[in-house]
């Protein structure tokens, strides 16, 4: 094959109409029939179930071990395997008939194992002992505490000296937004005890969820990397959502749950102190998320990947 039938760049006028994510992918398609398998962490790439009758084994890894319902995307059941944190997401995708028990393999939470093997150190980003607050709102409208809420707590955070702040909300909550906004939100990080990030590498990397001794949130799945150990939490309802018994917002069991910026900000305040009645419903509750501690996410889920693709090519063991 010649280079040309690979390069992104040769398109026709349907791939000029598609998103460049697609685009990629069909111009690499006859790459990808050659496979023994396919390990995707989105659901985008299921759309090749349409084009192609000679896909190889498709394994999907989630990113994420977060409750909400789009962690369950109706789109998991084209995959030939899918490789989950902890029995929580088993559980829900096969009451979902989303998977089956032969094709879903609980591995461990492969993300934070493999940050901890870096072994990054980590940046200093206040020079004084005070504890430091995470801020980590999500980017979904209609799910994330942001609109409602996000510049009160700025404004609220700037007049509370006693602790650190760090705003480092969903990469893509500001990722379309204009110069102004995005000058406006990162001016409060001329107050001593506030950084801002807006989308930068440290945002992703769990830079930050290892750095903070209080989380404070409302769906983001990144609550459960930074509850490598045991640590206060505390989350925002700005819509009064009947909670408690809703599967998708289990993680609210692990803090206070506040509907006003004034009952937050007092929450924050006696979160270390509260801490003694959410510990236990952490420590469970991590453990069907995200596996056994005691795991190797990265060689279980190599093992299991090698066995799936032995077994169904017909290689040797």
């Amino acid at each position: 094959m010649e280079d040309a039938d690979i390069r992104i760049g040769r398109t026709n006028i349907i791939c000029n109409n598609m998103s460049s994510k697609l685009t990629f992918l069909l111009c690499n398609l006859r790459i990808l029939n050659n496979l023994d398998a396919i390990i995707c962490v989105e659901r985008t790439s299921t759309i090749l179930r349409y084009f192609s009758k000679n896909l190889p084994l498709m394994i999907h890894i989630p990113h994420g071990a977060g409750d909400r319902a789009q962690s369950y995307d109706t789109r998991i059941r084209h995959f030939d395997h899918v490789l989950v944190a902890g029995d929580k997401d088993k559980a829900r995708m096969l009451d979902l008939g989303l998977v089956s028990e032969d094709s879903c393999k609980v591995t461990g939470y492969i993300k934070p194992y493999a940050v901890q093997k870096m072994d990054n150190p980590l940046p200093v980003l206040f020079d004084n002992k005070r504890p430091t607050v995470l801020y980590n709102p999500h980017f979904c409208k209609k799910l994330s505490s942001w609109t409602p809420f996000g510049r009160e707590l700025l404004e609220a955070f700037s007049r509370t000296p006693d602790f650190n702040f760090i705003f480092a909300p969903h990469m893509r909550l500001f990722a379309k937004a204009g110069k102004m906004l995005r000058e406006h939100i990162e001016s409060y990080a001329e107050f001593e005890n506030i950084h801002i990030d807006l989308g930068s590498h440290n945002s992703v990397d769990m830079t930050y969820t290892r750095m903070a001794d209080i989380y404070l949130g409302d769906v983001s799945s990144q609550v459960y990397e930074f509850l490598g150990q045991s640590k206060p939490c505390v989350f925002i309802n700005h819509r009064n959502i009947e909670w408690k018994n809703n599967s998708d917002y289990a993680h609210w069991h692990y803090g206070a749950v506040n509907s006003s910026v004034t009952d937050v900000m007092t929450a924050l305040k006696r979160a270390h102190d509260a801490h003694h009645l959410y510990k236990e419903k952490q420590i469970s509750g991590c453990l069907s998320a995200k596996g056994d501690p005691s795991w190797d996410p990265i060689k279980r889920a190599a093992v299991m990947v090698q066995s799936i693709v032995t077994r169904s090519r017909g290689y040797p063991h």
